[in-house]
């Protein structure tokens, strides 16, 4: 099971929150851009109230990023060396068939498989990202997936 917000694959249950009114599975990084799932109590009329356990992300932090073309620099160092995906699956000790999905960007490699093409092509896959404050004026307003694209683009 892959996160629902970043696409990282989930050790355990993951945690289910609430963002934009829906609710998602996510990993351990992603579950402070929402509220945690409501948990429903029963008062003694029988009438049902809904509890929120918040907590706000001011700020959010990513330590290091994958750069964004990322397949495209494996595949050309790759094939500067004369390389076949199944050679370099070898070297790196991992699958024929997770080089090839990672080429065609088809899934986020984990931080294990990035290491090793980094340490065997001899470059940087990810790129330091500096903390991001969020100032939206109102305390009660916590940011959306869109919100964070935006402030990606602005950035570059």
């Amino acid at each position: 099971m892959e996160c629902e917000v970043c696409g990282r694959e989930l050790k355990g249950k993951g945690y289910k929150v609430l963002i934009e009114g829906s609710e998602v599975t996510v990993c351990k990084f992603c579950k402070n851009f929402g509220s945690e799932k409501p948990v429903e109590k029963i008062t003694q009329r029988g009438v049902k109230k809904i509890l929120f356990r918040k907590k706000r992300a001011k700020t959010i932090e990513f330590e290091e990023e994958l750069l964004e073309n990322y397949n495209l620099i494996i595949k050309r160092e790759r094939e500067k060396r004369g390389w076949s995906q199944e050679v370099l699956a070898k070297k790196i000790q991992e699958k024929e068939s997770l080089i090839r999905k990672i080429e065609n960007a088809e899934i986020t490699p984990e931080p294990s498989v990035i290491d090793k093409l980094e340490r065997l092509f001899n470059l940087k896959l990810r790129e330091k990202v500096t903390e991001v404050k969020l100032d939206f004026g109102r305390k009660s307003l916590t940011p959306t997936l869109g919100d964070i694209v935006e402030i990606k683009r602005k950035k570059h």
